[in-house]
Formats: C-alpha cells, structure tokens, sequence
C-alpha cells in the first residue's frame, strides 16, 4: 500500500490509461496521483505524436488551455492580498473603456435592442463569470459580435488591444444576474498587467512560477523545448486525426496572453502548483496565497438566481462555481466518488486535476485530444483514483 491507496487497485489506473490509448480514444496520456506529500502514481502512455513515433513521457508539454485560468486567479489574488482591488470594485477604475457598458437585450417579440447596462462589471464578476462577456459559440447577438471582432484580430494585436476592442461590444446581460462561460479571465489577466505594471507572463513568473520552480509552464515553448511538446489531435468516427486547426504554440511570449487559456505545461508543474493549492497556498516553503484566500478561492460562489446547471458541461452536475474553478458541492448528483470540496479546473483538449482537502489528494490526467473536456475520460480517471483508496 502506497500513501494509502491500494496497490492491486492502482493496476486498474494502469489497464485504463493503456486502455485508451490502445482503442485510440487518445493518442497519449499523462498521470500523476499524489497524498499525504508522497507520489503514489506517475505514469505516461501512448503516443506524443503518432507520425512521428515519439512516446509521451512524463516531461512531455501540454497546452493546457483553460486551466490556465486558475493560474491567473491566483496571480490576481496576490494583489489582492495586498489592497490593490476589492472583488466590488468596478473594474472601470483600472479600465476605463469598461466605464459605460451596453447589453444586446431581446424584448418579448425577439426585437433586440442595446441599452445601458443596470450595473458595472466588477471584479467578482469576472472571477466568477458573471460578467456578461460571452466566449465564440454562445447563441446571442453579444456572442456574434465577440466571434465577429475576434476574428480580425491578427497575431500582433497585444493583450491591451485586445481586451479594448472586447469593452467596446455589448454583454450578453446583465453583469451578475447569470452564469455564462466567457472571456472574463482574459479581461482579469489584463487587470493584473495594469495593477501590477507587467506582462502578465512575467508577473506570473514572478509570483508562482519561479517560487514553485515550475520550469515548463509558460505561455510560450521555447525553441530547446519543443522536441517535447505533445500533438493535439481530433478524434473522429474514423480515428486520430492531427488538429491543424489550432494557433501555432509560440516559441517566445506573445504580444497577447490569454489569461483564459495560454499556457503550456507539464505533468510535473501540474502536479506542483496543485500541491501548493492543497498545501493552502504554501508548497516547500514558498507562501503564494494565505489559507483564508485559497478557502475564498475554493467556496461555491455561485447562486441559484445565476441558473448555473452543469455549467452547460455534462460532466459538471453536482458542482458550484468559485472564483473561476469548479467545486464539488453535491456527490448525489455528480455521481462521483469522490470528495465534498474537491475542486480545480479543466482544459479545452482534456487536460484535467484536482484538489482535494479531505483526502490530502491531488490528481492530474493531461491528454491533448479535440473534443476533450466535454468528454468523460478524465471523470473515469478520477473514479479509478478515488477506487484505489484502501485506508
């Protein structure tokens, strides 16, 4: 027995990540389980890329797309921690193109109209995505004109640009009075560039990456790291199919970092950075959040007045919603094995952790694979995870 876990049940983690690789459900896959401070599993499998017979390893780099957003939570709230913003305080103060939002409102008939927003967008609403500011996708006029602006974006544009042309757009409502997945950490990564006076890159660094020691986790591969960078790959009827249709990883940083979902890293800083969430904000002894903000961070800030339902996420039932991660708040309804309050959050191509308080656990399950994290691979993996406990 291993940390508590049962080694025999362990095997199963084995024949399930071997698994699906072999039925090609995946290309590759990356794993670590980790309590009580002591690694109890750390494995790769499969292919970083197919074509070109490359195994995944366990240093193999990952976009890990949205979950970036909780790296950027955490680098807000080290100002915070410091009186730099209040979560009520109207972002306009810092923004000031954010100063007179408008909303695309339809009325009864279907007639849409732009009116004045009844409140401004603050803090709490962007951590929260309440904000109104949509994503690419969302059936709305609001969400057509961020798709349509997006677009004609090019390469060059830097995240300050960026996030101007986006207070220039009308929200899909009003700021606080839903629940909606959008572009609102990208807005708060721009916040932390204006608070703090530097790249969001380069405070992230500052502040977690370099404290933590995660050495492969950037929002950029270097040219003397690609040779480790995993392929994304599509799944189809017909099998793996290579996602050609994804942005070209940048080998230096770019002028526009995404603070919703930039960063590239490995199954090592991963696992890191969620020990330092378990670890209440301190890992090795390097304090990046005090314990009473991480509890802030990590409690269901959600209401039922927001209409959040699985966050339009199958695998999401059972949880609330923190200041930008997920959290389990109902085990009937999620139908997981696991623990009230565990929480963390997913990535666009599967990428995958949580943290969990109650069993002194975390876990990570990194894939590269479209679509990936509407899909239930990483749930099966945490079944497998939580059925290995023996203690």
């Amino acid at each position: 027995m291993v940390s508590g876990f049962s080694t025999k049940h362990l095997q199963n983690v084995d024949e399930y990540l071997q698994r699906i690789v072999d039925i090609g459900q995946v290309a590759g896959v990356s794993a670590s389980i980790t309590r009580h401070g002591e690694t109890a599993y750390s494995k790769s499998f499969g292919m970083q890329d197919i074509e070109k017979h490359i195994p995944m390893n366990n240093d193999s780099i990952y976009r890990i797309f949205s979950m970036t957003k909780t790296f950027t939570i955490v680098a807000a709230m080290t100002l915070y921690e410091k009186g730099l913003f209040k979560l009520s305080d109207p972002i306009a103060e810092f923004l000031p193109a954010f100063t007179d939002m408008k909303v695309a409102r339809h009325d009864e008939r279907g007639v849409m109209n732009i009116v004045p927003a009844l409140t401004q967008i603050t803090f709490e609403h962007l951590f929260t995505m309440t904000s109104g500011i949509p994503y690419h996708g969302e059936d709305s006029y609001a969400a057509w004109l961020f798709s349509e602006t997006m677009s004609k974006i090019d390469k060059t544009v830097s995240t300050a640009q960026i996030v101007e042309a986006v207070a220039k757009l009308p929200l899909c409502f009003n700021p606080g009075t839903f629940w909606m997945y959008g572009f609102s950490h990208d807005v708060l990564g721009r916040l932390i560039e204006v608070i703090s006076g530097k790249t969001l890159g380069a405070y992230m660094t500052e502040v977690i990456f370099e404290p933590l020691n995660l050495v492969d986790t950037a929002f950029f591969v270097a040219p003397e790291k690609r040779s480790r960078l995993a392929k994304a790959y599509n799944h189809t009827k017909t099998g793996l199919i290579e996602n050609t249709e994804l942005s070209p990883v940048p080998s230096e940083a770019p002028p526009f970092e995404s603070g919703g979902g930039g960063l590239m890293s490995t199954l090592h800083d991963v696992g890191q950075y969620a020990l330092m969430l378990l670890g209440s904000g301190s890992l090795n002894g390097e304090r990046i959040l005090s314990r009473k903000t991480i509890d802030l961070i990590r409690c269901n800030h959600s209401v039922p007045s927001q209409k959040l339902d699985r966050f339009g996420f199958p695998g999401m039932a059972g949880y609330g919603y923190g200041l930008g991660v997920r959290t389990l708040v109902d085990k009937t309804r999620s139908g997981l094995n696991g623990s009230i309050g565990e929480w963390a959050w997913d990535g666009m191509l599967g990428t995958w952790y949580c943290v969990d308080p109650e069993e002194d656990l975390v876990a990570v399950f990194l894939i590269q694979r479209y679509p990936g994290a509407s899909e239930d691979l990483a749930k099966r993996f945490a079944q497998l995870v939580y059925g290995a406990l023996d203690d």
